[in-house]
């Protein structure tokens, strides 16, 4: 209690300076690398606090993410992102011992992992993404301080290929490797030429909310690249699939043919999403079991959709041990 205590009070200094008068709830939730609350106030209104650790690269991901939030409510500020709360000088970051602290508001609703998906969602989905995309696409990522490539990227294939041997099964490994040729073979070679832009990278279950059949927030930038659009659209594709039990399923389809209509997809992009997505699915064996190995405390946030990758590539494996038969 006497923690909880001090925790609370140590949060409330910090947002202080962003106009948030008392805190009366806090509760910690999942996040990959900072440390996320959401928490109640007087008031009666709910934010989000991140706080990044200590180091150049945390305070650098803090003043990306800033800097994309302020971007996207310029462009689109109908968008269902969270909104920055700014300190009195304007300024969005407070640092406290080294570490970076964003204050934003609260998207409402609940997970698209936690939700029954139907065409009315997916459709909805497909809208959002297709207007952050539009939103970003003027996005100077010199100026936002946006990588072209992150740990989770899908170029992070190129990256992960030695862990085959380390954490997927026998029955996967030959799956998994020719997830990595295709991206060298057909991938890289026309990568270059593709449309590019800042995109939000991480559309998953977990930073999707739905509210009533409709999208009403998307969360979390920490992992925007400055990357071809069609990498965003692809992630996006695999986690449907994951949440459907099946990559190829109608739903994902609908999904891929609305957002390519809004996006205008060329050819060559479209070409490339079956194989950009099967990336993503190795990425989250691949990567998600190498850092829970690293951090076993958050094994169970790195491994949330562990089960269902896995079952998706099994039965992939499945029906190309039948061909071959």
């Amino acid at each position: 209690m006497l923690a909880e205590t001090t925790e609370r009070s140590r949060l409330g200094r910090a947002v202080a300076a962003h106009g948030v008068r008392r805190l009366v709830g806090v509760r910690e939730t999942g996040s990959e690398n900072d440390r996320t609350w959401i928490a109640d106030t007087d008031e009666g209104r709910t934010v989000v606090i991140k706080e990044f650790p200590a180091d150049p690269s945390s305070a650098s991901s803090a003043r990306m993410q800033a800097a994309l939030l302020a971007h996207v409510a310029r462009a689109d500020p109908r968008l269902p992102v969270p909104r920055l709360l700014t300190r009195e000088n304007g300024r969005p970051i407070t640092v406290e011992e080294g570490r970076s602290i964003l204050v934003t508001t609260f998207c409402t609703g609940v997970p698209l992992e936690d939700v029954t998906l139907d065409e009315a969602t997916v459709d909805s989905l497909a809208e959002v993404q297709a207007r952050l995309l539009s939103a970003l696409r003027n996005a100077d990522p010199g100026e936002l301080s946006v990588p072209a490539r992150s740990e989770w990227s899908l170029d992070a294939i190129l990256d992960v290929e030695h862990l085959i041997p380390v954490h997927a099964p026998p029955v996967l490994r030959a799956t998994l490797e020719e997830i990595g040729r295709g991206f060298r073979e057909h991938v890289i070679p026309v990568r270059d030429t593709l449309p590019a832009q800042v995109v939000h990278a991480d559309c998953n279950l977990s930073n999707v909310l739905v509210e009533e059949g409709a999208v009403s927030g998307v969360i979390d930038f920490g992992d925007a690249v400055h990357a071809p659009r069609v990498y965003d659209i692809a992630v996006t594709a695999c986690y449907l699939g994951l949440a459907l039990g099946d990559l190829e399923h109608t739903l994902v389809d609908r999904y891929l043919a609305a957002i390519g209509r809004a996006c205008g997809l060329d050819g060559r992009e479209t070409s490339l999403i079956r194989s950009l997505v099967l990336v993503r699915v190795a990425l989250v064996i691949l990567l998600g079991r190498e850092s829970a190995r690293r951090a076993p405390a958050r094994a169970d946030y790195q491994l949330r959709y562990d089960h269902l990758a896995e079952r998706v590539l099994l039965a992939r494996a499945a029906r190309t041990t039948e061909k071959e038969e």
